[in-house]
């Protein structure tokens, strides 16, 4: 019964839930791939409880897809639902880009600076795992500034459901789509420090646009949507 149980129960289940989604959504499993109970609670080296609480819970939400034996599946995505992801993203995430620099200070983008400087490096070392955590670690240090917990919510529930397709990005899209861009993340930077709301909120809408325009344009291709593990 649900009065009876521990709070310590609900906390380390609340902690897987939270470690879980953010795996999610830095693209730490890729498409199709199948998470299990076991492998999850060794992992995080936790009892299966938590793990499977937190799993569910994520299966409710329509994060993932219910499977046989203990497992899920990140689900795979039509076109049509990328493209839906994408034009939902680029309004809430612009709205949110603009708030961030509107707050811009000199010290906030040292902050954004050096997670660039280290997703360059992670770039030249193709190093996808720790490439794919520092973009959404960039990201969400952007839009943290905004201040709007709310809006944050709305963020983090889009992207547990896009963050897997980050995977779809490599090789081809980071190699020489977005680097046509040059140092995008440069720019935003400028613009927070000049609180440039405008040329921060464009950089964004381009780099959503591009990025999730390319995924969808290759969900057709089935031998893409298969499990991508760096």
């Amino acid at each position: 019964m649900d009065f009876l149980k521990s709070p310590n129960s609900d906390m380390l289940r609340d902690q897987v839930y939270e470690r879980l989604g953010e795996l999610i959504r830095s693209g730490q499993f890729a498409p199709g791939e199948k998470i299990t109970i076991r492998n999850l609670a060794r992992d995080f080296e936790m009892s299966p409880t938590p793990v499977r609480e937190a799993l569910y819970r994520l299966i409710s939400e329509g994060v993932l897809q219910g499977e046989a034996n203990r497992s899920a599946l990140i689900p795979l995505l039509t076109r049509e639902q990328i493209c839906e992801l994408r034009d939902i993203r680029l309004h809430v995430e612009r709205f949110a880009a603009e708030r961030a620099a509107q707050r811009g200070t000199p010290e906030f983008a040292v902050r954004l600076r050096a997670i660039s400087n280290k997703l360059k490096k992670a770039r030249a070392e193709r190093d996808r795992r720790a490439d794919l955590i520092l973009v959404y670690r960039f990201q969400f240090e952007l839009y943290g500034e905004c201040q709007m917990p709310n809006l944050l919510k709305i963020i983090n529930s889009l992207w547990l459901k896009s963050g897997p397709y980050l995977n779809l990005l490599f090789p081809h899209y980071v190699t020489s789509i977005s680097a046509a861009r040059g140092d995008w993340r440069e720019r935003i930077a400028i613009g927070v420090e000049n609180q440039d709301a405008a040329m921060v909120a464009e950089e964004i809408r381009q780099d959503i646009d591009q990025s999730l325009t390319y995924i969808a344009d290759i969900m057709d291709a089935a031998a893409i949507l298969r499990p991508i593990r760096g």
